[in-house]
């Protein structure tokens, strides 16, 4: 019975804690001051992207904005592309006495502007003004991922601080009509893009 138990020792009462049961310190800074910064390839977000990040409800919720580029060898045009993001992440895990973090689950909404003058122009005369119905320049869409990184010191001040590595399943509303429409024919794979990051958590 003593070695049935050990594994379970191996987690302590937050190994499944919601991410709002994470302490908050007493000493809080500007509400303008970024919470952590990012660096982010693909995804529907440039071929590299750098941000920062803003955290609320003790880290279940952010707000993170992306400037990236995509140069032309990889796209019609090159082009600057600028996101913002909002997620929601319910709970995290981690090992007893351990630094390592696993976040499996955040959800979220997305807007990326692509800044370039190619993408009005490679639509050419062919058609009338009505035909394409979608912007060039906006897309709307969400995703889902999971994360994984390890805790670092506490600043002096006592805010928690982390590295973590991440995924992004994203999907636009461009992708998700063209599914829609297709009747079938079109695979939902199809729709998605896999993007990556690293996400350091200032305070």
């Amino acid at each position: 019975m003593t070695l049935l138990l050990l594994p379970l020792a191996a987690w302590g009462p937050h190994s499944l804690a919601p991410a709002d049961t994470i302490p908050v310190p007493s000493a809080r800074l500007r509400w303008y001051v970024p919470s952590r910064l990012l660096v982010h390839t693909a995804g529907g977000q440039g071929l590299v992207a750098v941000g920062a990040g803003w955290t609320a409800s003790r880290n279940r919720l952010a707000v993170e904005t992306l400037a990236g580029y995509l140069p032309k060898n990889l796209s019609i045009t090159p082009m600057g592309i600028f996101t913002v993001k909002a997620s929601y992440t319910p709970w995290r895990l981690s090992l007893k006495a351990s630094p390592w973090r696993v976040q499996p689950f955040t959800v979220g909404g997305v807007a990326n502007y692509s800044a370039s003058r190619g993408l009005t122009t490679t639509r050419g005369s062919k058609y009338d003004g009505d035909y394409y119905w979608w912007s060039s320049h906006t897309r709307w869409g969400a995703f889902v991922g999971s994360s994984a990184g390890y805790a670092l010191k506490p600043t002096k001040r006592g805010h928690p601080r982390s590295v973590m590595a991440y995924y992004e399943l994203v999907t636009n509303d461009l992708y998700f009509t063209s599914w829609t429409s297709a009747n079938g024919s079109l695979p939902f794979s199809d729709i998605l893009t896999l993007g990556f990051g690293l996400r350091m958590q200032l305070w």
